[in-house]
């Protein structure tokens, strides 16, 4: 028992680790601020979509499109957005508050945490595994976000930016040139997946480090009971919402696995930015960010603890 609560934590903490880390260095020397810019636009248009690319080429298109993990994500996704849009109204959150609070609910950071967390845990096995849902997940995600966000602050949906917006995403783009490789079966160099190794032990942590970085870790002290509400649902209502549909629809063992620590990680920074763009309330949304990254670490080693207790994964 010790010994499986040891490999739980020894996977997830040291990830979140470099975002304290990263954390801390922007505070020590405010002078790096600059070089932490620039080193998050490469994380976002080179890094990330990098791994991506390489990971995605590997799959097996066949085991890819017979796994109902990513179909599971995507139900426990509509499930989520929908069940923490009702419980703010319940608990008499304003319009706006109740927006920010349901895109807590269902909108983990996939892809530098989530990522990081299934290279820690499983490999180059986990991040094969992970490319496919990362892909599909990161677009419902932005389109649920659109619409939450439009209905909290007034505004029309419009498809065709929203399209556009997605195809120029650099995360989607890597994840589709590596699935088309592997589609076409197209012939790739061992030499690039060997770089690619290096390449990804170099950027997950410094795209961790970056994330840091960016944290607030001096929050405002209003709106509270939002801020706890958005906490719990993302790192403890949602995750349980979400295993439980994964095990309905047969999930099991590596999948399941991936499946957690993608779904069960902290509100993504991305909400925030969304936040502010529409005028919102970025002081809320920062502080559920920031929280919601302090807490994640004990619940998904808990969360990932009993899972391996139960032989789930």
């Amino acid at each position: 028992m010790l010994s499986l609560l040891y490999l739980s934590f020894a996977s997830i903490f040291p990830v979140f680790g470099w975002i304290f880390v990263g954390a801390l260095l922007i505070r020590l020397f405010p002078t790096l601020q600059a070089a932490f810019r620039r080193g998050e636009k490469f994380v976002f248009f080179l890094g990330i979509p990098g791994i991506l690319f390489i990971t995605a080429s590997r799959i097996e298109p066949a085991a890819a499109f017979s796994s109902n993990h990513t179909l599971a994500g995507i139900i426990a996704t509509v499930c989520c957005v929908a069940g923490s849009w009702q419980i703010a109204k319940w608990r008499g959150h304003t319009l706006e508050q109740r927006g920010i609070v349901a895109q807590a609910g269902f909108r983990a950071n996939l892809a530098i945490i989530g990522l990081a967390l299934c290279a820690s845990t499983f490999g180059e096995e986990g991040l094969a595994l992970a490319a496919l849902p990362v892909a599909v997940w990161t677009l419902i995600f932005n389109v649920l976000a659109v619409f939450v966000l439009n209905a909290a602050y007034g505004g029309q949906f419009a498809a065709l930016p929203l399209a556009i917006a997605l195809l120029k995403n650099p995360l989607i783009i890597g994840i589709c040139l590596g699935f088309g490789a592997a589609l076409l079966a197209l012939p790739i160099p061992q030499a690039i997946y060997q770089g690619g190794s290096y390449f990804t032990a170099a950027v997950i942590p410094l795209s961790l480090i970056l994330l840091g970085g960016a944290i607030d870790l001096k929050p405002s002290r209003e709106s509270r009971k939002a801020t706890r509400l958005a906490c719990l649902l993302r790192l403890l209502i949602a995750p349980l919402l979400s295993i439980l549909i994964a095990l309905l629809m047969g999930v099991r063992n590596m999948e399941l696995g991936i499946y957690f620590l993608l779904l069960s990680g902290p509100v993504a920074a991305a909400s925030h930015i969304m936040v502010t763009a529409k005028g919102g309330d970025g002081k809320l949304s920062a502080n559920i960010v920031v929280l919601s990254t302090v807490l994640a670490p004990l619940t998904m080693t808990l969360g990932f603890f009993l899972l391996k207790v139960l032989a789930l994964v």
